[in-house]
């Protein structure tokens, strides 16, 4: 029988942030992990209960489920309890004969930078040097050293936006039941870049050319495993940036010969893993312009909740108001107080506002104030109730509000916009707006393209910044592109460990 320990544990931390996220952040799953229907699990504990329960010889023991939102470093306190509750449950289990974790990979606590470094390095301390200890990261994870030595597999996600992650969580633990069976012995070796990519969608060149390189790998003999980290620059960190990670079959040699490989072609097209951005009077421009071409959609990328900002900026809701643009709308901003508010008034009501501006007013906007009308009401959905890894991500209640003719979705809730299920829950028909701007940087394409005649990447000040030009860092290890210029043929990334 293997006792094979399981759990979702992580954040996406923006450093540039100085708000603290706490325990309460942490949405936690704890008792619906005991049940024998896992239907209704949260996170990727639940690709993980669908592989292993399949086996008989398999006993599961779930951990715990907490995620918090994209936000500022994480207390030291929040993240001893939850770990803490991981060791404890390892402990009492008696023998671990493995781990699959669901994490991050580039969580910061205040006085640590390496929040799952120090989860693994305390796991491997407790469990033994022979215990495989697996773990799913996203994307764009920032793959320390400490990771790299205490953890046996690691894998990324292939796609962003991510919505191959419960496919990944499945490898993963099809991966480790292989490796008690004595199928197979992992065997993970990895490049790091002195690189800081941008976020780019993985459907566009050259990262769609990388992430195809990726699966071609998979297909040589002996390889487990091949996934690329592309870093989170919003975490400033000594071991930000770019990471590739190749896993095989006891053949140590080739894990790093593709490893190195794959890191000089991504080297050598380091320039184009930068993005450009949309001005937002230019826009407008653009599609007052080409009233036949609707919906149009416009990406509120710096107020995105999905990288550390509140999710409450007002510079794009502004200017819309300023310009007079009629039929557009917000989905969604922030403001808790304000549905609490229209919720009293009631549907039909007409109620003095001020949105926005709560957090970080002048960086993301102040408050605009204004009369609203109480269009309508939802009591809440999950966004992206599509995609199951995401389930959990509530927007809670939610009010749409008209002002001078524009929509303004206010939620009560803290996520960014996947899809468009809580623009329908208010009663609105996505296809009849002449803007959607959304809070999202990327993620938001995979459900909003389709519907989309255009898509605007808008750039506005913001806490969920874009490019890493306009950021002071203070960790980041130098030299490092794009903050450092390298000739053309410098071999600069063979000297990054």
């Amino acid at each position: 029988m293997y006792n094979i320990v399981i759990g979702c544990y992580g954040q996406e931390t923006n450093t540039f942030n100085p708000m603290l996220t706490t325990l309460q952040a942490f949405e936690w799953a704890g008792d619906i992990l005991q049940k024998k229907d896992c239907s209704d699990l949260r996170s990727y504990n639940q690709a993980y209960f669908e592989i292993l329960q399949q086996r008989k010889d398999v006993k599961i023991i779930p951990t715990v489920a907490a995620w918090a939102e994209p936000w500022g470093p994480c207390q030291r306190s929040a993240h001893e309890h939850i770990k803490d509750e991981i060791l404890r449950i390892c402990r009492e289990a008696g023998r671990v004969d493995g781990v699959l974790l669901s994490l991050h990979g580039a969580m910061v606590l205040e006085d640590d930078d390496d929040a799952e470094g120090d989860l693994f390095e305390a796991l491997r301390q407790l469990l033994g040097q022979e215990v495989p200890i697996h773990a799913v990261l996203d994307l764009h994870a920032n793959i320390t050293e400490k990771m790299l030595r205490n953890a046996s597999v690691l894998i990324n996600y292939h796609t962003y936006p991510h919505i191959d992650g419960m496919d990944r969580a499945k490898e993963s633990a099809r991966i480790l039941l292989d490796t008690l069976d004595g199928k197979i012995k992992p065997v993970m070796k990895a490049r790091k870049l002195p690189l800081l990519p941008e976020f780019i969608p993985t459907a566009w060149p050259p990262v769609k050319n990388f992430q195809e390189r990726c699966v071609a790998l998979e297909k040589q003999p002996e390889v487990i495993s091949a996934t690329i980290a592309y870093g989170f620059f919003c975490a400033d960190i000594v071991e930000s940036g770019a990471c590739v990670i190749v896993i095989t079959d006891q053949n140590p040699e080739k894990a790093q010969l593709f490893a190195d490989q794959l890191g000089c072609e991504m080297w050598s097209e380091r320039k184009a893993l930068l993005r450009n951005f949309a001005d937002l009077d230019t826009s407008i421009d653009d599609v007052l312009a080409h009233p036949d071409r609707s919906p149009c959609v416009f990406a509120d990328c710096w107020d995105n909740p999905g990288g550390g900002a509140p999710g409450d900026g007002t510079h794009i809701l502004r200017r819309l108001l300023e310009r007079k643009v009629k039929g557009a709308v917000i989905a969604y901003l922030r403001s808790p107080e304000t549905v609490a508010q229209a919720e009293q008034a009631g549907v039909g009501a007409s109620i003095e506002v001020s949105l926005g501006g709560k957090f970080f007013p002048k960086i993301c906007g102040a408050p605009v104030k204004a009369t609203a009308w109480v269009k309508s009401i939802s009591n809440g959905i999950c966004d992206a109730p599509g995609i199951p890894e995401r389930g959990f991500r509530r927007i809670g209640k939610l009010a749409a509000l008209l002002i001078d003719g524009l929509t303004v979705i206010v939620s009560s809730g803290f996520a960014q916009t996947w899809t468009p299920e809580g623009i329908i829950a208010c009663g609105i028909d996505p296809k009849n707006c002449s803007i959607i701007v959304v809070k999202s940087s990327v993620h938001f394409r995979h459900a909003f393209e389709p519907l989309a005649a255009k898509v605007y990447d808008i750039e506005v000040p913001g806490k969920s910044e874009q490019k890493i030009a306009n950021l002071t860092f203070r960790k980041c290890r130098r030299p490092i592109f794009p903050l450092d210029e390298f000739p053309d043929d410098h071999p600069a990334w063979l000297s990054s460990k």
